[in-house]
């Protein structure tokens, strides 16, 4: 949706809904048969790693205005240097959360399995089965970026835009990256005492759902920062 309120106000709204769905490919691997092991938790079981995909994002908005208001219609040099020839830019996003896969780190797997590192001794996906593959949320995106600008005619087809942008005013977390939280849930340990000696018991993990990064493209943070930039348009 677009709108001009008058000859200096203007701004546009845009929401998206959408819901992808997958069998697991981002979360736990490539599930189709390679070099390696299938990457279902269950041998075969495909359908049972079916869910929202590490892409998914049910909402999001966006909202942006352009204000360029006129200050006053003298055409004098202070008028045009100073006065006038203001411009004020926002961008602002909300977002719904994109899910993570909840994980199984198997400090000791029971004996003469296929492969010791997993819950089953299959050696297909860590992810804990009995959890959706979406269950922990990666995080809501909540961001406004800004610039004021200051058009300076130099002469009718030569102009230069000095140029203030904010990325993140409000200094909002903006959980991303590469391993963004602790997705490991359990720990599988082998009990050594007790009435379930030798037996394997799923330990919680205190640390599961921890922020560990909040970096982004294209400059390596999505922390609150700013720049002057200087545009030549001719």
């Amino acid at each position: 949706m677009n709108r001009r309120y008058s000859s200096w106000l203007q701004g546009s709204l845009a929401y998206t809904y959408g819901h992808a769905i997958d069998n697991n490919q981002g979360g736990g691997g490539n599930t189709l048969f390679g070099s390696t092991f299938p990457t279902s938790v269950f041998n075969g079981d495909y359908r049972g790693e079916k869910g929202s995909s590490s892409i998914d994002q049910r909402h999001r908005l966006v909202v942006n205005a352009v204000a360029s208001p006129t200050f006053t219609r003298s055409t004098t040099p202070a008028a045009r240097y100073l006065v006038n020839n203001w411009q004020l830019s926002v961008v602002s996003i909300a977002a719904s959360s994109q899910p993570l896969v909840p994980t199984i780190s198997v400090q000791n797997g029971a004996p003469g399995v296929l492969s010791t590192f997993s819950l089953n001794g299959l050696g297909g996906s860590g992810r804990v089965p009995f959890e959706s593959t979406s269950a922990l949320d990666l995080g809501p995106v909540y961001r406004t970026d800004a610039r004021i600008a200051k058009v300076l005619p130099v002469t009718e087809r030569f102009k230069a835009y000095l140029m203030f942008e904010a990325f993140n005013v409000f200094n909002r977390p903006q959980v991303a990256g590469p391993g963004p939280r602790v997705t490991q849930q359990y720990t599988a340990i082998k009990q050594t005492s007790g009435a379930l000696a030798g037996q394997i018991a799923l330990v919680p993990n205190p640390s599961y759902g921890a922020i560990l990064q909040t970096q982004a493209p294209p400059d390596g943070t999505t922390a609150r920062r700013a720049q002057v930039a200087l545009r030549l348009v001719f």
